[in-house]
């Protein structure tokens, strides 16, 4: 029988990638079913959002010099309002996955149930709302100061959240805590961040890309009925696509947890407390690691 995969590990970089990779295959279906329920509300406002900054943007396009301007102030409006939806979007798909990870560590290894990761939703909810919103100033404030201090604080705040979550913390405990564990890996994190972005990214363009030539090529050609359906069809990939989000969180935990075994060896500290203990409730793990 294989292993469940050990959350509490040192990891090097490609470990960091590839154990990203198979926690998702391993979880998918536990992982997902909570994204879906919990996130399915803001997916859906998102699909619509979407198609309709589209269809906006394909009738400024098309639209003749007189009506430009009204119609270009519609598309921003419908921009801004399909940008702050894909933020909260990504923000419920980013909690919910850091939730799942946290479940499933406290079970032993053991995928979580939706009834455990809604109940963690819940608790930590509004506490991770007001620490996005100021992780989310401090990064506005860091690449306001020439751009360099925002890219040095990028791997450090995205660490806040998980450390918020998995360890119970105040945002004061997890901020200074980000700063101490992230020491000479400065570049591990920033790479595993940078590597899970460019990936989301490319699976977001099958989406996207359709969607910008569909909007732009109304300029050229007239699409009529075609291009309605097309946008959204499209604009409903692109939603579902975003739960590939969930990916770079978890790369990001287990970025967490590599550092926080170098630094403090705390999972180290944990199986030498259970060493010679039985857990029947883990019927996992192999009977030589008692």
């Amino acid at each position: 029988m294989k292993q469940p995969i050990e959350l509490r590990k040192v990891r090097d970089f490609g470990q960091l990638v590839n154990d990203s990779f198979t926690f998702l295959k391993e979880n998918f279906k536990a992982l997902f079913i909570p994204l879906l329920v919990i996130c399915g509300f803001f997916i859906v406002l998102g699909t619509i959002g979407t198609a309709f900054t589209y269809l906006k943007k394909s009738d400024m396009y098309s639209a003749n010099y007189d009506d430009y301007s009204n119609k270009n102030i519609q598309y921003l409006i419908s921009l801004l309002i399909s940008t702050l939806i894909l933020i909260i979007t990504q923000a419920c798909i980013h909690l919910v996955t850091i939730c799942y990870i946290s479940v499933y560590l406290q079970k032993g290894n053991v995928q979580p149930v939706f009834a455990e990761v809604w109940g963690y939703f819940r608790y930590y909810f509004f506490r991770v709302l007001w620490a996005s919103i100021v992780v989310t100033l401090l990064f506005l404030l860091g690449f306001v100061l020439c751009f360099i201090p925002g890219i040095y604080l990028m791997p450090i705040l995205y660490l806040i959240i998980p450390i918020i979550v998995i360890e119970n913390s105040s945002f004061s405990y997890a901020f200074n805590k980000s700063f101490r564990i992230i020491k000479e890996n400065w570049w591990v994190v920033f790479g595993v961040i940078f590597i899970m972005s460019l990936i989301v990214s490319m699976s977001s363009s099958f989406a996207s890309l359709p969607l910008t030539l569909i909007t732009t090529g109304s300029k050229f050609i007239s699409l009529k009925s075609f291009k309605l359906p097309v946008i959204i069809f499209f604009s409903i990939l692109h939603s579902i696509l975003m739960l590939a989000y969930c990916l770079p969180s978890i790369a990001i935990c287990l970025c967490y947890f590599n550092l926080d075994e170098q630094k403090d060896g705390s999972g180290l500290l944990d199986r030498i407390e259970k060493f010679g203990k039985r857990d029947d409730d883990n019927p996992a793990l192999p009977i030589e690691e008692y």
